[in-house]
């Protein structure tokens, strides 16, 4: 049997405990929050559901549309079957001349319901409130990994590790990390090829229907130098919200977050505001409540060097998430822990 550490319960990492499921692989992941799906996230209040993070996903492959269609249930799975257009750097908004192609899925209860289908498919031992900040490689008996956390507590021995946070995350856990220093050197820098920008979210509760620029679900913005990069109607979402309720997803773009990533998004939410109202032509009415949310690293714009991360592999050390993909795409997050689930069933089975 191996013992298999992952930390971070998104996307990939759960993906790879599901892929392992039925290998003499026992998983355990190690979480720092409350709950799973990393920024596939969904929150709730006052009977309405909202994702914040990401606003849907699409099947990216074959397998990732097997996974979703056949292996997990479906009676949850909703399809956002309404257009997405675009505004222009005037404000302009446009409906696309054809619909968009393939479809848009969440989950009647938001799309953090994937990550939880994954982890009840899976047999792992998720472990929450974990946040993993150091490893150490035992070569003593029993030789392995010890994983450390940022209150103190250890835990070891495990023969194999998959890191999938953001990679500024990952960079700085192997930084910390006991292991040879030229391997050390080679998958730091591996993990800091990659590149991330940062968005806010807020969301924007109206206690009445309103009126919509287009008809579509969401609206992207045409120029990246727009301080608003997308508006989204969560009604579309059945399950989402009640009737006679607006709930408006509005996220900020790269270009204009990085400057003000570290100040509270809630400072800066009526200036969102305003250009939330140019968007529409027209002041919007008294918010019922309102939401934020600060994303650091959001997307990926740069993949790791997973080559160099490769070195790793020898070791026991793998890699997985949005970061070897070098784009924010559920999809492609779920690809990734996959991936990383072949290459530790093929390191494992071959010793």
């Amino acid at each position: 049997m191996t013992d298999l550490a992952i930390v971070g319960a998104g996307l990939a990492g759960l993906s790879a405990a599901w892929a392992l499921r039925d290998d003499p692989v026992a998983v355990t992941i190690f979480e720092k929050s409350r709950g799973v799906s990393g920024r596939a996230a969904t929150r709730g209040r006052n009977g309405v559901r909202y994702d914040h993070g990401a606003n849907y996903f699409t099947p990216t492959s074959r397998r990732v549309r097997r996974l979703v269609t056949r292996h997990l249930p479906t009676e949850p799975l909703v399809d956002i079957d309404r257009p997405v257009g675009s505004f222009d750097r005037d404000g302009s908004p446009r409906v696309p001349d054809a619909p968009n192609e393939g479809p848009k899925w969440t989950y009647r209860d938001g799309i953090s319901r994937l990550g939880k289908l994954l982890a009840a498919a899976s047999s792992a031992d998720i472990q929450h409130q974990v946040r993993v900040d150091r490893l150490h490689r035992e070569l003593g008996a029993p030789a392995g990994w010890r994983l450390r956390d940022v209150e103190g507590g250890s835990y070891a021995p495990f023969d194999a590790v998959l890191l999938t946070p953001p990679a500024p995350q990952t960079a700085t856990i192997l930084q910390t990390s006991e292991m040879p220093a030229t391997l050390r050197a080679t998958l730091v820098d591996g993990m800091q090829a990659a590149a991330y920008v940062p968005q806010f979210a807020y969301i924007f509760a109206v206690e009445d229907d309103l009126s919509r620029p287009v008809d579509a679900y969401g609206l992207r913005a045409s120029d990246p130098a727009s301080p608003v990069a997308w508006i989204g109607f969560e009604n579309d979402k059945p399950g989402h919200v009640p009737t006679g309720t607006t709930l408006l997803v509005v996220q900020t773009s790269p270009r204009w977050t990085a400057d003000r990533v570290d100040a509270d998004p809630a400072d800066v939410l009526p200036v969102v505001r305003s250009k939330v109202e140019a968007l529409f032509g027209t002041d919007l009415p008294p918010f019922a409540w309102t939401d934020t949310q600060r994303w650091r690293y959001a997307l990926p714009t740069a993949p790791a060097d997973a080559e160099a991360l490769a070195e790793g592999e020898a070791a026991g050390l793998f890699f997985a998430g949005d970061a070897l993909a070098g784009k924010g795409r559920i999809g492609r997050a779920i690809e990734s822990g996959l991936d990383a689930a072949d290459r530790i069933r093929a390191a494992f089975s071959a010793r």
